[in-house]
């Protein structure tokens, strides 16, 4: 019986672990599923846009980056938002894509101060919308995206805290990632996985 020469059995040894690379690489591209983002429809659609316009969530499923600001946070709100005009930026054009921000300051963050942050940041309103609107509605909705955001009000004084978090949601409302959008790189961590998550569509 004739034994598989040198020559064979190094092709057969490096088709196998060629095989076994790829099915590790693409283990590793997809994305984990870290829960269902638990958001009611009636909290959305009571809220406007920075137009004014009542938020009607689209027919066609799309990828969502969602976060929560004010336009009065003098922290960390303008590196967030400067971090998602990045995100913005890259993905222009794309209407598999929307960014959700939601301001936890209902009293002062009308459409019209919205509209003028927006034109601050050069803030695409058919790709990124700001919504405002009932504050206890909008700290319920961060609960359905397992972020932070209430009203740490003391003695009548009103104390709004939110975290920097950038959320990842895709087409099916899940939530695929959390991302700290205070840092350079995790900002472009984000990006690359929504480049991910656009393959899957």
């Amino acid at each position: 019986m004739k034994t598989p020469s040198a020559g064979l059995r190094m092709g057969f040894f490096l088709v196998l672990f060629w095989s076994c690379q790829n099915t590790i690489g693409d283990a590793t591209e997809a994305l984990p599923v870290l829960g269902q983002a638990s958001v009611e429809l009636p909290n959305l659609s009571s809220l406007v846009t920075q137009t004014g316009a009542f938020y009607r969530k689209s027919a066609q499923k799309k990828i969502q980056v969602v976060d929560f600001f004010f336009t009065g946070c003098p922290t960390i709100c303008p590196k967030m938002t400067s971090h998602l005009v990045a995100v913005q930026d890259h993905f222009q054009g794309n209407g598999q894509v929307e960014i959700l921000s939601f301001s936890i300051d209902g009293t002062n963050d009308t459409p019209e101060v919205l509209s003028r942050y927006a034109k601050n940041y050069n803030i695409k309103e058919n790709q990124w919308k700001l919504l405002t609107g009932n504050p206890e509605g909008i700290f319920a909705i961060s609960k359905g995206y397992k972020v932070m955001a209430y009203n740490d009000e003391f003695a009548g004084e009103r104390n709004l805290v939110h975290d920097g978090t950038f959320v990842l949601v895709d087409h099916n409302q899940q939530i695929r990632g959390y991302y700290n959008g205070l840092d350079d790189a995790d900002t472009q961590r984000l990006i690359t996985d929504i480049e991910k998550l656009l393959k899957t569509l």
